[in-house]
């Protein structure tokens, strides 16, 4: 075999290799225990997906939403950035959220690109006629007996203007000790802020994973966070708060994910 020819192959395993990484998705489940009584929330199943960008996963999104009825969730929440503010469009984003719809109820919350993008008014139109449960800086408190699980969710707008506005927010949300208090904020580097409250979850992404991953290193850059990021992917445990972090679904500015494929979470609560 030539050199040409081994050139060649390199090149298209290279392409192959790229597409892999962008298009792939990956199913991580993960198990968080709450010490409390949980009732009839024990087991329940949380789908936790961040950061389209407005990307496409097949027709209707159809290539995502296979993996996502397998895993049957009782519950689904988008933590920002559904669209991109440097590109147009909204219909991938919207067609993600609306076959979501159809499987769980779906709980919302806006991200940086949301925030200043000209595309924001007629998203929310849309997702307010697929009954998405848009959160801005408000909660909604799901009831089953004596048990309540109360899901709260904060503006980017909100957190970019610091902890006092953030903090004056969260407290004027009612939150009860007792209940299962789960917060949908976009950017996990605020997480020191989140705790002051009662929160027994919080999910975020925003990190896209640290971009490009290296083994036993993990993300090497993250918006907010800089060079090796200390919340880019998964479960922590900071105080008495389980944080998850989403590696996210697409890409903004850096167009190539490298060892990071696109990523859903599936939560179950015990």
């Amino acid at each position: 075999m030539n050199k040409v020819w081994i050139s060649i192959i390199i090149v298209l395993l290279l392409i192959v290799f790229l597409y892999t990484q962008n298009n792939f998705i990956k199913v991580t489940k993960l198990k968080v225990n709450i010490r409390k009584d949980l009732g009839i929330f024990n087991g329940l199943k949380i789908l936790h997906l961040s950061d389209l960008h407005n990307k496409s996963f097949g027709k209707n999104q159809n290539k995502i939403m296979k993996k996502i009825k397998s895993l049957n969730p009782d519950i689904i929440f988008f933590t920002g950035d559904l669209i991109d503010s440097r590109r147009d469009g909204i219909e991938n984003g919207v067609a993600l959220l609306k076959e979501c719809s159809s499987v769980a109820s779906v709980y919302y919350i806006t991200g940086n690109h949301e925030e200043r993008s000209e595309k924001s008014l007629s998203l929310y139109e849309e997702l307010n006629k697929l009954n998405v449960n848009i959160l801005n800086d408000n909660n909604d408190i799901l009831i089953k007996g004596e048990y309540k699980l109360n899901i709260i969710g904060v503006r980017d707008k909100t957190i970019s203007k610091g902890k006092s506005e953030l903090i004056s927010k969260l407290e004027n949300i009612n939150m009860e000790k007792s209940d299962i208090n789960i917060l949908l904020a976009h950017r996990p580097s605020y997480i020191e802020h989140y705790t002051t409250q009662n929160f027994d979850l919080v999910f975020s992404g925003h990190a896209h994973g640290g971009q490009i991953r290296v083994p036993l290193i993990g993300g090497l850059l993250a918006p907010d966070q800089g060079i090796l990021p200390q919340y880019d992917s998964g479960l922590y445990k900071i105080d008495k708060t389980n944080l998850i972090v989403s590696r996210g679904l697409g890409n903004s500015l850096f167009p190539q994910r490298l060892f990071n494929i696109p990523q859903i979470i599936l939560i179950t609560l015990k």
